[in-house]
């Protein structure tokens, strides 16, 4: 059976995912900001309505930035990096060593992941409602 969801026309964003019999009467004039969609099965909030075609937040995200974001995370604040090293000369221990070896082994190093290239189709055209399929000609009004 069929899903249906609200989508945004702005950014796509899909709510109130439910089986047909579980629709409910929304405003879909010309003017909507909102329409009612009919989508995959396995579609979640995790995904969003671009140009037409359903697509999961995954597909469009740039796996080297979130590795320096997750890198950035597991080092932890400077200042608790730099009283590990204070920690390290006064006790002579090889905390603040250890640590950046364990994020280091733990992590992705964001270089040998390969550069994002943003596919057009992924990318919502101005001044288009997110459920119009893509138009290769298309220009802004």
């Amino acid at each position: 059976m069929a899903k249906w969801a609200i989508v945004n026309k702005e950014n796509g964003t899909l709510t109130d995912i439910c089986d047909a019999a579980d629709k409910f009467e929304i405003y879909e004039g010309a003017d909507a900001s909102f329409k009612w969609i009919e989508v995959p099965d396995d579609t979640t909030y995790d995904h969003s309505m671009i140009n037409g075609v359903v697509v999961h937040k995954s597909d469009n995200e740039d796996l080297r930035e979130l590795a320096v974001v997750e890198r950035m995370i597991a080092y932890g604040a400077v200042g608790d990096e730099l009283d590990m090293l204070y920690r390290d000369q006064k006790n002579g221990t090889t905390e603040f060593k250890d640590h950046i070896d364990n994020v280091k082994a733990t992590t992705t190093k964001p270089g040998t992941i390969a550069a994002f290239v943003q596919d057009p189709k992924k990318i919502q055209l101005e001044g288009r409602n997110a459920w119009d399929p893509w138009v290769d000609n298309w220009t802004p009004p």
